[in-house]
C-alpha cells in the first residue's frame, strides 16, 4: 500500500470516529464530507451492495442501533458518499429522538481544569501547567515525524492559542520528537525571512507558511508565531483571539464566517506555491481544527495527501 493509500485509509478511519463525537452536528458532517471530497478526489468509493455489504434501507421504522452499527461497519469497506450521507441521516434521526449516546451532553457545571503539578518548568523549558492540544499530543504519541510537523504547523490556525501557547507547543514538541526541526535554509520554495515588520502582511504570512512546509525549521516556525501576533495586534480579520466556549458547537456563527472568509481570500499577488497550498484554510476545516477531535485529525491527514 502506498503512502497516499495509507493516509486516505487513516482519513476514512478518523472520519467515521467523528460520528461518535456528539457535539458534531449532522449538517457539519455533511459540509465537512463535501470539502474533504473536493480536497481528495480519491477519498470516496462508488456505492456498492452485495451479500457482504448491506443495502441502504430508507424505511425509517427499521432504523435501530443495530442497523446503524451494521451500516457503519459496511462504510469501512464501502466508503461511499451515499452510505456516509445515509449514516448521517440515521444519526440525526437518533439525535432528534433522544437516543442515548447520540445526544450532546448538557453543559458541565464545572470547567475541566489542568491537573495540578509541580510549578517547576519541564526539561524542555515549558511551564508544568502547559498542556498540548489533544491533536498535537495524539500525533506526537503516534510518532510519525511528517504528521507531527503538520500537526504543529496547524496549531498556528487555532485562534484560541496565544503567542506563548505556540512557543510552548514548539518547545514541548521539540522535546518529545527527535529531529523535529531542520536547520534553517533558503531555497526556491523557502525564501528568506524579512525582519521588516512593515512587510508582515497577510500575503507574507501565507507565503511563509508555504516555506515552512519546505523548510521546517524552528526559526521559521517561531518567525511565523511573531508575524501571526503582529497581524493579531493590527486587527487583521481571521487572526483575532477566540475564547474557548463553555459548550462546544461546531456551527460557525456569522462573525466566524466573516473572519474566516477574509482569511481565505488569496493575496493580491500570490506566489504559485501559495495558490495551491493549505486545504486547512477552508472555513469548515478551520472550525474542525478549533474544536479538535477526529475531524481535526482528518484535516491533518488530508494536508499530507499530495
Amino acid at each position: 500500500m502506498s503512502t497516499i493509500d495509507t493516509t486516505i485509509a487513516k482519513v476514512r478511519h478518523e472520519f467515521l470516529l467523528a460520528f461518535e463525537e456528539t457535539q458534531v452536528s449532522g449538517e457539519f458532517l455533511r459540509q465537512f464530507l463535501a470539502q474533504a471530497e473536493n480536497a481528495t478526489p480519491n477519498l470516496l468509493d462508488s456505492y456498492a451492495a452485495d451479500e457482504m455489504l448491506a443495502e441502504i434501507d430508507p424505511a425509517q421504522f427499521k432504523w435501530d442501533v443495530a442497523y446503524y452499527s451494521r451500516q457503519k461497519r459496511c462504510a469501512k469497506q464501502n466508503f461511499s458518499k451515499e452510505r456516509l450521507e445515509h449514516l448521517i441521516t440515521v444519526r440525526e434521526y437518533f439525535r432528534q429522538e433522544g437516543y442515548k449516546g447520540f445526544v450532546p451532553p448538557s453543559v458541565s457545571s464545572g470547567a475541566s481544569g489542568v491537573s495540578e503539578r509541580s510549578q517547576a518548568k519541564r526539561f524542555d523549558g515549558t511551564p508544568s501547567s502547559y498542556q498540548p492540544s489533544s491533536n498535537l499530543k495524539k500525533f506526537v504519541d503516534e510518532g510519525d515525524l511528517l504528521t507531527v510537523q503538520t500537526a504543529l504547523r496547524l496549531e498556528l490556525n487555532n485562534n484560541r492559542l496565544s503567542r506563548q501557547d505556540l512557543r510552548n507547543a514548539s518547545a514541548w514538541t521539540k522535546g518529545q520528537v527527535s529531529g523535529l526541526f531542520e536547520p534553517y535554509a533558503e531555497k526556491a520554495f523557502a525564501r528568506e525571512i524579512d525582519p521588516d515588520q512593515s512587510q508582515w502582511l497577510l500575503a507574507y504570512y501565507d507565503n511563509q507558511t508555504v516555506y515552512l512546509k519546505t523548510n521546517f525549521s524552528e526559526k521559521r516556525f517561531l518567525h511565523l508565531v511573531e508575524v501571526r501576533e503582529h497581524l493579531r495586534q493590527l486587527g487583521v480579520e481571521g487572526f483575532a483571539p477566540i475564547a474557548a466556549p463553555s459548550t462546544p458547537s461546531l456551527q460557525p456563527d456569522p462573525r466566524q464566517r466573516a473572519a474566516k472568509a477574509t482569511a481565505d481570500q488569496a493575496p493580491s499577488t500570490p506566489s504559485p506555491e501559495s495558490r495551491t497550498a493549505r486545504p486547512e484554510l477552508n472555513p469548515i476545516f478551520k472550525i474542525a481544527l478549533l474544536f479538535g477531535g477526529a475531524l481535526a485529525a482528518v484535516v491533518i491527514c488530508l494536508s499530507l495527501v499530495k
